[in-house]
């Protein structure tokens, strides 16, 4: 007798429908497969036991990171995102999805003018507001905090 292979479980969220949009709406922005898809990712992106670090009190740790990585890519062939190995797919999925953390995180927060500082410091005068901005079109929302 053949048995049958056993099913994933089923599970379910409730959100106000407002909140369900703008969930769709990143999932749909970050290419995810399905909004259960982007729901469990970001669910699992955080770790509840570490501490919630503040991005204005992280500031230099990031420019170390972020020199770092560019000192590392310096040193890697570029990937066009056609050819891109699953891996590469991963990590840029994985990295502009904490990205949109923090932005979002930021924005919730209203705290639009230090993340406009702090992409100015990264990409130059001016790039900050025209990031924010062009991000705020591309995802739908405001930058009203919540």
């Amino acid at each position: 007798m053949r048995r049958r292979p056993k099913r994933e479980g089923k599970y379910s969220l409730s959100c106000r429908d407002e909140d369900w949009e703008r969930v769709k709406a990143r999932a749909s922005h970050a290419g995810s497969t399905s909004v259960s898809a982007y729901i469990v990712e970001a669910a699992l992106a955080i770790d509840p036991s570490r501490p919630r670090m503040d991005v204005d009190l992280a500031m230099e740790q990031q420019q170390v990171i972020t020199e770092a990585a560019r000192r590392l890519i310096a040193h890697l062939p570029p990937v066009p995102p056609e050819t891109a190995t699953p891996l590469w797919k991963t990590l840029h999925g994985r990295i502009s999805f904490l990205v949109r953390m923090a932005m979002d995180d930021m924005l919730d927060q209203g705290r639009r003018d230090v993340l406009e500082r702090q992409l100015d410091r990264q990409f130059g005068a001016g790039e900050g507001a025209r990031m924010v901005t062009a991000y705020l079109e591309r995802t739908g929302r405001d930058d009203r905090p919540e």
